[in-house]
């Protein structure tokens, strides 16, 4: 929360001998940097400091997407401190504590930090400091190398380097494990205290690209002097080294842990060379271990679709291989397809990929319909007859069929193509299984688990409903239990009879031949694994995490696995808020790339409250306009929050939050400073209650109301009065949705669908039966009133519309008032107007730039042999 210069500090990221380190936002220039104050030892020796920026600007001319760039040097009030660029994402460090990194992970990021080290040499600039600490893995999987240059900076211009003034071995660092870290990667003349040159960091990459393929580090001691012994007289446990480890990485790692310097490469460059040797062996692809969601970007441009075709060729030729089963384990293998220009997933906060049973077909689903991409064919092709916007693909157990959900239906296909069959109307369906006697289980956002025939047929309920939402069912091998998610549990129960019984925490799981459970958790981009005992019923272990950045993922009986990269969590939406004016020109709001549903303005104009994230788990957050501080207003754990209401006084807001025992959302309110606890205003048994908007003078609440079964939407109130009465509004055969009433108090403008397509109508207001009026010709959502009540404003398309209110009971004509690509949705209204009227706050999904969109899906063959081997079964 202070401020140092310009520099909003935000939260510490670590410390150690070279200072403190923090996150903050740049106010100048509108971004996250991170801030490194120096040691005040450091910072009171003049001469260091004169020294220190002296080597700064050579160092900030570093300029390489695989270097963490260094900003500046600045002073403040008498504390130095670097800005530095902010490297989003875990240090290989962290990432090696999960284990060894498979090889072909390996290769990649030690390309990554290999070409880094060649950018700084070619600079002029060494290291000195190389270690998996100061090297971080992004969330879009680039490697980000930390701290440049620094030891040296530090260290000033010394012809002997005295290992106490080594900037992790300073006063400032002398716990143990701290000097461990630094002394198990200096290089033997680095130990001795000896001028170093670049060949120092070559050692330095060898000890981390040991440590990346085995989990451990190449030289190892009880404290710092057995270890620098080590580094000086002993060898790496070579024999620690994968099994199946590519010649030609076996004599890159000798050749840079050469004790004497000229025996060493004398340049990165060759070291590079070499890897990207192996690299282009298929013999150094095979990997075992946890995988990571990302391959390196040069990987889309040089492994062309003819290398593909002769991985493709393999899983043909693979398929005896996996008919017979010999007991060698069979060699794993990897690639990956990417979606061309102009197709995109479909929602990613369900699943869109499907893997058949014997592996040679995969199916993911896209905004145009469902695309199959065949082990013999080069390119996925579009399925003739689902060109709409599909999602929960899943197989028939014979592999010839598709099912999905389209727009209310479950649908079948044949993966030939042709006239779908609609098998049954569903809700929002959430997970989908083809079972082998001929039926599908089916979940659904907040209905029950139903089954119907393949044939098609009246679904019939087989779990019922206590929970959000069930989703991802899975009848098990015996044929009487089934596997699904409540909530955010992991449950399997009888479909006889008995209670539910639940396993673990976790989502989106599924039960293979392996014996275990693969599954994921909330919050969490990771892909974890079980063992499970399927006749006990019963989980014999753990969870492992497995694959790292998992947005979805679908495999197949055959072990071929499928997934889409990612770290979102289940969406690969992110969005900036702006401020519009009337003209269209826009203003960014400072608040942080998210996923933002719904925002409200604050009566005052100074604050914001924000639905942040998805169901299952979105939280209310409070934006400080002035401040630019975003503070969590909904702690409730497990909790589903979202739609917030300001109170007219702004004291307080209402939201909608459900529970894990409750079906839809109840209607609580808490102090919009965050004191206080959480209150239930009001529950309806059979429907979820949203707050919209206020009466004028306050006393009546409008509700836009989701009833069970049917799901329908309707507008209700609620009375502030008295014993707080709640009645229907507008209850209609259709659905009512985005109720507003005029800041006036005669008006309510709201979305209905009764003309076939969502337009926007008026109302009297509360006697809604006294006239009714079409204020949209074309489509319209998300209507929002002009604080005078003299305009009417919501979205067609990509249109913002204004609509005068010209007399008693006389609406004009739509006109546009400014264009752009901004979020609208149907019954949420994501955009709110400004207290003066004169501007808008709106949503726009973030560019490319800024964040990556997910357009690939990796493919690992013969997958189940690196899960048994990581997760053991029972």
């Amino acid at each position: 929360g202070q401020t140092i210069a310009h520099y909003r500090i935000v939260e510490k990221l670590g410390q150690g001998g070279m200072g403190e380190v923090y996150r903050a936002h740049d106010s100048k220039l509108g971004r996250d940097v991170a801030i490194k104050l120096l040691p005040s030892e450091f910072a009171r020796d003049p001469d260091r400091i004169a020294r220190f920026n002296r080597e700064a600007k050579l160092l900030a001319s570093l300029n390489h997407p695989n270097i963490a760039a260094i900003h500046g040097l600045e002073e403040s009030g008498g504390t130095n401190f670097l800005v530095l660029e902010l490297a989003e994402g875990q240090t290989l460090a962290d990432r090696i504590k999960a284990g060894p990194i498979p090889i072909e992970e390996s290769l990649k990021l030690a390309l990554q930090i290999a070409e880094a080290l060649e950018a700084a040499h070619e600079k002029g600039v060494i290291h000195r400091d190389l270690k998996p600490a100061n090297i971080k893995l992004t969330p879009e999987g680039k490697v980000k190398v930390l701290d440049f240059g620094l030891a040296k900076a530090f260290a000033g211009e010394q012809a002997e380097v005295n290992l106490s003034n080594s900037p992790t071995l300073s006063n400032a660092a002398t716990q143990q494990g701290v000097i461990l870290g630094t002394a198990a990667y200096m290089s033997p003349e680095q130990a001795r205290g000896k001028t170093v040159d670049k060949r120092t960091d070559v050692w330095a990459f060898g000890c981390v690209l040991f440590e990346m393929l085995t989990g451990r580090a190449a030289f190892k001691g009880d404290d710092v002097s057995d270890i620098l012994a080590s580094v000086i007289r002993s060898e790496p446990d070579w024999s620690k080294l994968p099994a199946n480890l590519h010649w030609r990485l076996r004599e890159i790692l000798d050749r840079c842990l050469k004790k004497d310097a000229r025996d060493r490469y004398h340049d990165i460059s060759d070291v590079r060379i070499d890897i990207q040797k192996a690299a282009a062996d298929p013999e150094g692809m095979a990997a075992q271990g946890i995988a990571t969601a990302e391959p390196r970007m040069k990987l889309r441009t040089i492994l062309p679709w003819v290398a593909s075709a002769l991985v493709l060729g393999l899983i043909i030729a693979g398929a005896a291989v996996w008919k017979w089963k010999p007991p060698e384990p069979r060699p794993i293998w990897r690639f990956y397809h990417e979606l061309p220009e102009g197709q995109q997933f479909s929602d990613l906060s369900r699943h869109v990929l499907a893997v058949s049973p014997d592996g040679q077909k995969i199916v993911y689903g896209t905004s145009k319909g469902l695309y199959i991409r065949s082990a013999d064919e080069l390119t996925a092709r579009l399925i003739a007859g689902t060109e709409e916007s599909t999602t929960n693909p899943f197989f028939s157990p014979d592999g010839q069929w598709i099912g999905y959900y389209s727009i209310g239906k479950l649908k079948k296909i044949s993966v030939n193509g042709g006239a779908p069959t609609v098998l049954c109307d569903a809700g929002t369906v959430m997970g989908s299984w083809w079972n082998e006697d001929n039926t599908i289980v089916f979940g659904q956002w907040a209905r029950d688990i139903m089954r119907v025939s393949a044939d098609g047929g009246t679904p019939e309920s087989i779990v019922k409903r206590k929970s959000l939402d069930l989703r991802d069912p899975q009848i098990l091998p015996d044929g009487k239990s089934i596997l699904y998610t409540s909530g955010q549990k992991i449950m399997v129960r009888s479909l006889k009879a008995g209670e539910p019984k639940e396993l673990f925490s976790g989502s989106a799981a599924r039960y293979f031949p392996t014996g275990h459970i693969l599954y994921g958790l909330p919050n969490n981009s990771n892909l974890f694994a079980i063992p499970f005992d399927v006749d006990k019923l019963e989980v014999t272990g753990g969870g492992v995490p497995i694959i790292e950045g998992v947005m979805d993922y679908a495999i197949g009986n055959s072990g071929v696995l499928a997934y889409i990269p990612g770290t979102s969590g289940g969406t690969a939406v992110r969005q900036i808020l702006v401020w519009v004016d009337r003209e269209g020109k826009e203003e960014p709001l400072s608040a942080p790339l998210d996923e933002y549903w719904v925002f409200r303005i604050s009566p005052d104009g100074k604050r914001v409250a924000l639905t942040v994230g998805t169901t299952p788990k979105s939280d209310i957050w409070i934006w400080d306009i002035a401040r630019e501080t975003r503070t969590r207003l909904t702690l409730e754990e497990g909790a589903n929050s979202s739609v917030p209401l300001w109170t007219p006084d702004g004291k307080r807001i209402f939201y909608c939050s459900s529970r894990d025992d409750v079906a839809f959302g109840d209607l609580y309110w808490r102090a919009a400073d965050g004191t206080g606890v959480a209150e239930k205003f009001a529950s309806a048994q059979d429907r979820g209650l949203w707050p919209y908007s206020w009466s004028r003078d306050g006393k009546i609440l409008v509700l836009f109301e989701l009833t069970r079964d049917p799901m329908q939407a309707d507008i209700g109130t609620l009375s502030m009065e008295g014993d707080h009465a709640m009645k229907g509004l507008l209850q209609e055969k259709y659905n009512e949705t985005d109720p507003h009433v005029s800041p006036d108090g005669r008006w309510i403008a709201y979305g209905s669908n009764e003309s076939g397509k969502t337009e926007i109508y008026v109302r009297p207001f509360p006697d809604v039966n006294k006239g009714k009026y079409q204020i949209s010709t074309n489509g319209g959502i998300n209507p929002l009133w002009s604080p005078d009540s003299c305009e009417i404003f919501y979205r067609s398309g990509d249109a913002t519309m204004r609509v005068r209110v010209e007399a008693e009971s006389t609406f004009g004509k739509p006109r546009v008032i400014f264009r752009g690509a901004f979020v609208s949705r149907i019954g949420t209204t994501p955009w709110d107007i400004s207290p003066d009227g004169k501007r808008f706050l709106m949503a726009k999904e973030a560019k490319a730039s800024e964040v990556e969109v997910p357009r690939k899906i990796n493919v690992v063959i013969n997958w189940f042999e690196e899960l048994k081997q990581r997760v053991p079964g029972k």
